[in-house]
C-alpha cells in the first residue's frame, strides 16, 4: 500500500502546475513582422494549413503553437492589409521546437498570397541531450529491413549496446505510450518498419517525462491517416547467398522463395474529413542461415554397447533414419496488422486508437541437433498492444492529454502442444491425455530422455527430443494523464501522472516420464514415453503469478529564451514490487527443509514464518539539460541527469520457491524481489556546428556513472549443515562509461546525402552479467571485483550512410565497422594481468546496399529494388576460442585428434566449425512497391 507521504508527494506534484504532456508532438513558433519596418505585427493569424492549430501573435509579435504531431506542414501567416505569406515544407518534429519568421509586405492594390519553400535548419538549436531524429522517408530509403537496424546506426549504439548500458536499459514509447516488457527490457512489440513516422533516439540525458531506462529512450511516432487515399503494395523473395558449405550448408544456390515477405499499407478519409485511418498489415516467412541434416528422425534408439563399448548409431535403422534432408535450424515467421483512426471530434477535441498485434515463430538453434533437427522446438509469441489518446485543446496555449494503452504479451516454447489432465493418484502431477484405447492422443511425441546420447564429447546427437515446455505471459494495463502549457512566450510546462499495473504469469516446465517408464532398456524399451508435469514443489517445475504496480510523476519546464535554452525537470517513481523475501536464508526451499524444527512441520505451517513481503521502492531523479549559441551557426548543449530504473523482473522472481539443486558446494541461484532501484548519474556537453548550407557536424562528449545494477554475491550463503551453499541477486555491480561521439550530416543536396557517425568509447564495469560471480564460483574460480572491460567494450565504432536519389533511380549503401570486443582468454602469460575480458577480437565490417527503379504507370508509381547484407560476404568473428581468440581455429581440436575418437557421428573439424561464430552471410533480397 502506498504511504501516507507518497500519496502526499503525488498530491503536490499534481498541484503544483495547471496542466500536461506525453512527449508525441512538437511546437511551431516564430515572429511576425513588417518586412519595410521590422515592426513587430501584433494580432497576425498563423495557422497550420489543413489543421485546426494556430495561434496569433502578442505584443512582440511572436507566436507558438503547441501539440503539433510530427510531420512536414504548409503555416500561414495573415494580417489584415498585408499580403498573407504561406511557408511549404516546414518539419515538425517530437518535443522539438521548429522556429520559422516571417516577414509581410503591405498590401498596395489587392492582395497576393506570397508562397515560400521551407529551409530545414541544420542545426536544432533548442536539443540539450543528444537526439538521433529519423523520418520514415529516411528510413524507407535505407538497406533496411526492421526498425532494430535503424536503431542500430545511430551515434551510441556500440556493439548491440546503448552508451555502454547492459540490455533492457532501453524505454520503448509508440505514440507516447511506453511498451517495454518488464520482463527482460525488452519490446512488447516491433513497429514495422513502413508505419513509422519519426523515430527519435534520445541517449543523452533525457527529460523527466520518460523513467524506467537508464541508457536512453526510442520515441516512435506512427503515421495518421490523411485527406487523401494512399497506399503501398510491396512484396520482395531473396535468401542467404554464400560460396562456404563447410561453414553455411545449404547456401550455395540461390533461392529467391527462402525469404517471402509481402505487405501493404492504405490509408484517407474514413468518415468526412474528421475520421482518417492508417492501416498496416505485413507477412514475411524467414528461411534463415543456419542449416542441420535431418539425418535421425527424433525416436532413434543410438547407444554404446555396454560389453564391447561400441555404439550403436541405430538400434532401428528402418524407422530410426532420416532422410538425410536439409533441415532450417533458425527460420521463423511474422504476421503483422496495425490499424490506426483519428477522430477529430471537434476542433479542440481529438481522438486517437492504434491497434497492434504481432505474431511471432521461430527456432532457436541448437548446434547439438544438428543430425536431429526436428527435436528442437519452436518459440511462439503472440502480443497484442492497444492504444488510445484523447487530446483535448483548453486555449491556444494548453492542452492535455488521456492516454490509455493495454499491451498483452504471451510467449511460449515447446516441440508438442500435448493435453495434460490431473493424475488419478494424489502425486498432484498432470499426466498427459491418452485415448480411450491408450494411444496417445498427439501421432508426435516425446520421447524418453536417455535418447539424448552421443559416442563421446566430440558427437551430435542421434535422437531424441529437447523436453522443456515453457510459458510466460505480460500483461500491462498503463494510465496516463499529461497536460502542456505554454505559460508565456519562454516557458513549456509539462506536468504528467501514469499508472502502469502489470500481470506477470511465468511456467517453465522440464517434462518427466512416468514412473513406471522412468528406467529405459536401449535394447527393447520404447523410446516414446507419456509424459507428466510435475508439481511447482519439484525443481522440474517453476511457476509464479506476480502484480507488480509502478506509479509515476513528473514536472518539467522548457524555457526557451534567445540566447539560450533550458529543460529542467524532476521525476518520482514508486514502485510495489508484490513479492516476498526469504526469513531464514540458512532453510531456502519451503519444499525441501533442511532444519530439524522445519522438517517437522507440515507445509501450512511452514508458510505462516518462511517469508516476508518485499518493501515498496520510492526514488527521485533530477533532469537538467541547455543548449546555447556561440555564433550565428554553431550551438553548444549540455545536459545532466539521474536515472533509475527498476531491475528486469525475470531477475526479482527467478526460482520463486528458492528450490535448490541438491549435493554439495554451489548448489544454484535464486532471485530477490527486494531488490533496490538500479540508477545512472549521466553527463554530456557536445557543440552542433553548421559547416556548409547543408553539412553540419556534431562533437559530444559523455559519461555515465553507473551504480546498484544487479549482480551476484561474491560470498555464497551458506545452507544449514554446512556443505551447500548458494547464491542470490543483489545490488553489487557497478561499472563506468566514457566516450566520444562524432556525428556528420550532409542533407540531401543535389540528389545526393550522407551521414557519418563516429564513436569513441570506453565501457568498464564489475560484470557484464547479473550471474557473472556466480559463474566464476561455480567454475571454481573467484568473481572479479575490480573494474574490467565489458563484453561490448568496442573502444572505435563508425557508422556511415550515403545515398543517391535521382527520383526515378537510386543507390544508398551503410558501411558499418567496430573494432574488436573483449573475450576472456583461457591463459595468460602474466599472471599480474586480470583475465576477465582481457583478450580482444577481431575487428568487424560489413556493407550493405540499395537499389531501385522507378516507373510512374499514370498515377501509381512501380519501385523495382534490391538489397544486398553484407554485400562482401564478410566472415566477422563475433565469438571465437578462448584459446586463440579466433573464431574458426582451436588448439582443442588437435587435442582432441591425439585421442582418437571414433568419429562415427561427424568428424572433429564438423564438430568445431561453429557458424554461430560468424556474422550471417551475404543476403540478397528482390522486390517490387506499387504505390499511389
Amino acid at each position: 500500500m502506498i504511504s501516507r507521504v507518497t500519496t502526499s508527494c503525488i498530491i503536490l506534484l499534481f498541484l503544483m502546475v495547471p496542466a500536461l504532456h506525453a512527449g508525441n508532438t512538437g511546437k511551431i513558433a516564430g515572429k511576425v513582422i513588417d518586412a519595410k519596418t521590422k515592426e513587430p505585427l501584433v494580432g497576425a493569424n498563423v495557422i497550420v494549413v489543413g489543421t485546426s492549430l494556430g495561434a496569433a501573435t502578442d505584443l512582440q509579435g511572436q507566436f507558438s503553437i503547441i501539440n503539433i504531431p510530427p510531420n512536414t506542414y504548409t503555416i500561414k501567416a495573415s494580417i489584415l492589409g498585408y499580403d498573407p505569406v504561406e511557408v511549404r515544407g516546414l518539419q515538425v518534429n517530437i518535443d522539438l521546437t521548429t522556429r520559422n519568421d516571417f516577414e509581410l509586405n503591405e498590401t498596395v492594390v489587392e492582395q497576393k498570397e506570397v508562397i515560400i519553400t521551407a529551409e530545414r535548419p541544420a542545426i536544432q538549436k533548442d536539443l540539450t541531450a543528444t537526439t538521433a531524429v529519423v523520418g520514415g522517408d529516411q528510413i524507407a530509403a535505407l538497406p533496411v529491413t526492421e526498425v532494430t537496424q535503424v536503431l542500430n546506426l545511430q551515434a551510441g549504439y556500440v556493439a548491440g549496446s546503448l552508451r555502454g548500458g547492459r540490455s533492457g536499459e532501453v524505454a520503448y514509447w509508440i505514440d507516447g505510450v511506453p511498451v517495454t516488457d518488464p520482463y527482460d527490457g525488452s519490446q512488447v512489440v516491433e513497429i514495422n518498419k513502413s508505419s513509422v513516422q519519426e523515430l527519435q533516439l534520445v541517449s543523452g540525458a533525457f527529460n523527466a517525462e520518460y523513467g524506467q531506462a537508464m541508457s536512453g529512450v526510442v520515441n516512435i511516432a506512427t503515421k495518421e491517416g490523411g485527406q487523401k487515399y494512399t497506399g503501398t503494395i510491396g512484396v520482395y523473395g531473396g535468401q542467404y547467398y554464400t560460396n562456404d558449405p563447410d561453414v553455411f550448408p545449404g547456401l550455395t544456390k540461390f533461392k529467391p522463395t527462402t525469404i517471402r515477405d509481402i505487405e501493404g499499407d492504405v490509408s484517407g478519409p474514413l468518415v468526412g474529413d474528421n475520421v482518417s485511418f492508417f492501416a498496416n498489415l505485413r507477412s514475411i516467412s524467414f528461411g534463415g542461415d543456419l542449416y542441420g541434416y535431418n539425418r535421425f528422425n527424433p525416436w532413434n534408439v543410438g547407444y554404446t554397447d555396454p560389453i564391447t563399448q561400441k555404439y550403436t548409431i541405430s538400434r532401428d535403422p528402418t524407422t530410426g533414419y532420416g532422410d538425410s534432408s536439409l533441415y532450417p535450424m533458425n527460420n521463423s515467421y511474422r504476421s503483422y496488422a496495425q490499424g490506426k483512426i483519428t477522430w477529430k471530434i471537434a476542433p479542440s477535441l481529438k481522438l486517437n486508437t492504434n491497434f497492434i498485434y504481432d505474431y511471432n515463430k521461430s527456432k532457436p538453434y541448437n548446434r547439438a541437433f544438428f543430425y536431429d533437427p526436428a527435436g528442437v522446438g519452436t518459440n511462439y509469441s503472440w502480443s497484442s498492444t492497444s492504444i488510445t489518446q484523447l487530446t483535448h485543446t483548453l486555449s491556444a496555449n494548453t492542452f492535455y492529454t488521456l492516454g490509455f494503452s493495454f499491451f498483452d504479451k504471451l510467449y511460449r516454447y515447446y516441440l508438442y502442444d500435448l493435453p495434460y489432465a490431473p493424475a488419478p493418484d494424489s502425486s498432484g502431477d498432470l499426466w498427459e491425455v491418452m485415448e480411450p484405447s491408450g494411444v496417445p492422443m498427439s501421432t508426435q511425441h516425446y520421447v524418453h530422455p536417455s535418447l539424448l546420447t552421443t559416442p563421446d564429447t566430440y558427437s551430435f546427437f542421434t535422437g531424441g527430443t529437447d523436453n522443456n515446455i515453457f510459458r510466460r505471459r505480460t500483461i500491462t494495463k498503463v494510465g496516463k494523464f499529461d497536460i502542456t502549457s505554454q505559460v508565456d512566450q519562454t516557458n513549456l510546462v509539462k506536468f504528467g501522472v501514469e499508472y502502469r499495473k502489470h500481470n506477470l504469469l511465468y511456467d517453465n516446465v522440464q517434462l518427466q516420464p512416468l514412473a513406471t517408464e522412468s528406467d529405459f532398456n536401449v535394447q527393447s524399451s520404447s523410446p516414446f514415453i507419456r509424459t507428466r508435469i510435475e508439481p511447482t514443489s519439484s525443481i522440474y517445475h517453476d511457476y509464479y503469478d506476480h502484480a507488480p504496480t509502478e506509479i509515476s510523476s513528473y514536472l518539467q519546464d522548457k524555457m526557451e529564451f534567445k540566447d539560450l535554452i533550458v529543460n529542467i525537470g524532476i521525476r518520482f517513481d514508486y514502485f510495489d514490487p508484490d513479492g516476498v523475501v526469504l526469513n531464514d536464508e540458512s532453510d531456502p526451499d519451503i519444499y525441501a527443509p533442511v532444519k530439524p524444527e522445519n522438517v517437522n512441520q507440515t507445509l501450512a505451517q511452514r508458510m505462516t514464518h518462511w517469508y516476508h513481503s518485499a518493501s515498496t521502492k520510492t526514488q527521485w531523479s533530477p533532469r537538467f539539460g541547455a543548449s546555447f549559441p556561440i555564433t550565428a551557426t554553431g550551438v553548444v548543449h549540455f545536459s545532466y541527469g539521474h536515472f533509475f530504473q527498476i531491475p528486469s523482473f525475470e531477475l526479482l522472481y527467478q526460482n520463486p520457491g528458492f528450490k535448490l539443486n541438491q549435493g554439495t558446494g554451489p548448489v544454484g541461484i535464486v532471485g530477490n524481489s527486494d531488490l533496490s532501484p538500479e540508477q545512472t548519474v549521466s553527463g554530456e556537453i557536445g557543440i552542433q556546428q553548421q559547416i556548409t548550407q547543408d553539412v553540419n557536424v556534431d562533437l559530444t562528449a559523455y559519461m555515465r556513472d553507473i551504480r546498484n545494477l544487479a549482480g551476484t554475491r561474491a560470498d555464497q550463503i551458506i545452507i544449514f549443515g554446512g556443505s551447500a551453499t548458494y547464491n542470490k541477486f543483489v545490488n553489487s555491480d557497478f561499472g563506468t562509461v566514457k566516450g566520444i561521439v562524432l556525428t556528420m550530416t550532409k542533407r540531401f543536396g543535389g540528389g545526393f546525402s550522407s551521414t557519418l557517425d563516429y564513436t569513441y568509447q570506453v565501457a568498464s564495469g564489475s560484470a557484464s552479467d547479473p550471474s557473472q560471480a556466480e559463474n566464476a564460483i561455480a567454475g571454481g574460480n573467484l568473481p572479479e571485483v575490480e573494474l574490467t572491460p565489458l563484453n561490448w567494450d568496442q573502444r572505435h565504432t563508425l557508422n556511415v550512410t550515403a545515398a543517391y536519389d535521382s527520383k526515378k533511380w537510386g543507390m544508398s549503401f551503410i558501411g558499418q565497422y567496430g573494432s574488436g570486443t573483449p573475450y576472456t582468454p583461457r591463459l595468460s602469460t602474466d599472471i599480474t594481468t586480470l583475465l576477465i575480458n582481457s583478450g580482444t577480437k577481431p575487428s568487424f565490417f560489413n556493407l550493405d546496399m540499395r537499389a531501385f527503379y522507378n516507373i510512374p504507370v499514370d498515377v501509381l508509381h512501380l519501385v523495382l529494388y534490391a538489397r544486398v547484407f553484407n554485400l562482401l560476404d564478410i566472415r566477422n568473428e563475433l565469438n571465437v576460442f578462448d584459446d586463440t581468440g579466433r573464431a574458426g581455429f582451436t588448439t582443442d581440436e588437435a587435442a582432441a585428434l591425439k585421442l582418437h575418437p571414433a568419429q562415427v557421428i561427424n568428424s572433429i573439424d564438423q564438430f568445431y566449425t561453429q557458424p554461430t561464430n560468424f556474422s550471417e552471410p551475404r543476403r540478397i533480397e528482390i522486390g517490387m512497391n506499387l504505390e499511389f
